[in-house]
């Protein structure tokens, strides 16, 4: 007969039990239930049904807006519509695809690390470089004239 300290993990003898995963686990079983649901009732084009399965709380603040309005759209079209729910199908597959990937992934802890140690900065130099400016000349070559050709500025 098989107890529980017979599984336990930790030296002290209790077991781990990881929470966030079973709750995310429960969420995405009940997030395909609903849009199992709704796939059924936009076969039957029951718009009241896929109503009230949108207006579920859980469903609004989890399927993304475009799904909810195809949804709603699908179950307003005609008995002879060939249309797809394209959206809904594709959200239905990626909630299946979170279930099929593996949560126990080993990582590397060191990439979680944070240094708060100060870098170093460098610093610049304190000589002050000038650079060298060539006399102003005219169009045609000669020096410029401080006088009447001269521009004025509007701050006079």
């Amino acid at each position: 007969m098989s107890t529980a300290d017979d599984h336990t993990d930790d030296a002290d003898g209790t077991q781990p039990v990881d929470l966030v995963r079973y709750r995310a686990k429960q969420m995405r079983l009940r997030l395909l239930l609903v849009v199992e649901r709704l796939l059924h009732a936009i076969e039957r084009r029951d718009l009241e049904r896929v109503w009230l399965l949108l207006d579920d709380p859980e469903a609004y603040r989890c399927i993304p807006a475009a799904v909810r309005e195809e949804a709603l759209t699908m179950a307003q079209l005609p008995w002879q519509s060939l249309r797809a729910p394209v959206r809904l199908y594709r959200y239905q597959y990626l909630l299946r695809r979170l279930g099929d990937d593996s949560l126990d992934v080993t990582f590397d802890r060191s990439q979680l690390a944070l240094d708060f140690a100060p870098t170093p900065t460098k610093r610049r130099p304190t000589t002050v470089r000038e650079l060298p400016f060539g006399e102003r000349r005219s169009p045609r070559g000669e020096p410029r004239h401080r006088g009447r050709n001269r521009r004025r500025s509007g701050s006079r």
